[in-house]
């Protein structure tokens, strides 16, 4: 996977020949869609709902806090494990593939627009309370090389990929033990400028998409309840490891460890659910379309929160302090959230504005797509 909205276009048809690869391309499409719809509800979450100064009713208070503790665990890991998925064949292939280069320069081109336009964004929307907020034109020009906006996971692809390919003769063991180690060590630092850190810290987790491919389709095209029972007791248990290990190291070996965990647990669950027709079809909706919802849903939530600051507050509060709008608001949020995201990317498409989700036809012609 290049960038979250990678396969916008649809899945190539079923010509009959490889009657197993239709169904296993939709699957993994709808674990993307499912993960970075997970993405949305956490930040819809932390930034909306257990902000509100007022306070939120219980149940829904407890409710938020356990899912939003449990997608920490989860989100970022099983995105970038079936990133690295989809793109295990040409990362693997080395450098020389044009499709590894493409998806490289592609997500560093779409870091850099989408990047353009959150500036532009928090110029016309000055609100200092923001999250993320880029300041300034200096501010920008950093971040080009210094990623500290949710964009940052466009700018971690950008990366994961050449190196992972260009290091296609070293064996996946010693790749995945070299980044083990960075992994715990970038989850001591204590650096908030930018999200570096948190770059090296997950990139274990791309790697592991792309080494254990064939693990992971196997888990997600014959997974059982049987699986899902094993790998849920062993998140559980990860989880429950927490008690004991503690300090700057031990947590990021925990971090690891839980996040490997409920990827696993995610994968499964997740093949089980699009058995289902209609939440495969949900699913693979939204992983041909993550793009869009992946760099639009902040922006929306941004204009939530800018809108409910004022006057608009007291009703946020009223809503978030019954114990029926705690619980189902944060949901009916992030639904609205990923439909305008969807509009948005269907709109722009239709005016020609292309450039916004895939590299210009120029340059994909001097890479040979």
């Amino acid at each position: 996977m290049s960038t979250p909205g990678a396969t916008s276009a649809p899945a190539p048809a079923d010509t009959g020949r490889e009657p197993d690869r239709a169904p296993r391309l939709a699957w993994v499409d709808a674990t993307r869609g499912y993960s970075v719809a997970a993405v949305v509800l956490f930040h819809v979450v932390l930034w909306w709902t257990l902000a509100s100064p007022a306070g939120i009713a219980d149940p829904g208070d407890s409710l938020w806090r356990t899912v939003n503790s449990w997608l920490g665990s989860v989100r970022m890991p099983v995105l970038l494990a079936a990133s690295g998925l989809v793109m295990s064949r040409q990362v693997r292939a080395g450098l020389h593939r044009s499709t590894t280069v493409f998806r490289a320069v592609g997500n560093y081109y779409l870091y850099l627009v989408w990047l353009a336009l959150y500036a532009v964004f928090f110029v016309v929307v000055p609100a200092t309370e923001l999250p993320h907020r880029i300041d300034g034109v200096g501010d920008l020009l950093v971040q080009v090389v210094a990623p500290a906006t949710t964009l940052w996971y466009l700018f971690a692809l950008a990366v994961f990929i050449p190196v992972l390919a260009a290091a296609r003769r070293v064996p996946a063991w010693l790749v995945l033990t070299a980044l083990v180690p960075l992994s715990v060590w970038a989850h001591t630092l204590d650096d908030t400028a930018s999200f570096w850190p948190r770059i090296l810290e997950v990139f274990v987790f791309f790697a592991v998409g792309v080494y254990g491919a064939p693990l992971l389709r196997r888990l997600g095209e014959r997974g059982g309840p049987g699986l899902l029972l094993a790998t849920a007791v062993l998140a559980a248990g990860v989880t429950l490891l927490g008690r004991v290990m503690e300090g700057p190291v031990l947590g990021g070996v925990l971090f690891v460890l839980r996040g490997t965990a409920f990827m696993l647990l995610a994968v499964v669950a997740v093949a089980l659910v699009v058995r289902w027709g209609p939440a495969l079809r949900l699913g693979v909706g939204l992983g041909r379309h993550t793009l869009a919802v992946y760099v639009l849903h902040p922006l929306w939530i941004y204009l939530l929160l800018w809108a409910t600051a004022g006057a608009a507050g007291a009703l946020v509060d009223g809503v978030l302090g019954s114990a029926v709008g705690a619980l189902l608001a944060p949901l009916a949020i992030t639904a609205a959230v990923i439909a305008l995201s969807l509009g948005v990317e269907v709109l722009t498409r239709r005016a020609g504005w292309s450039a916004l989700w895939e590299l210009p036809r120029p340059v994909r012609a001097r890479l040979g797509r």
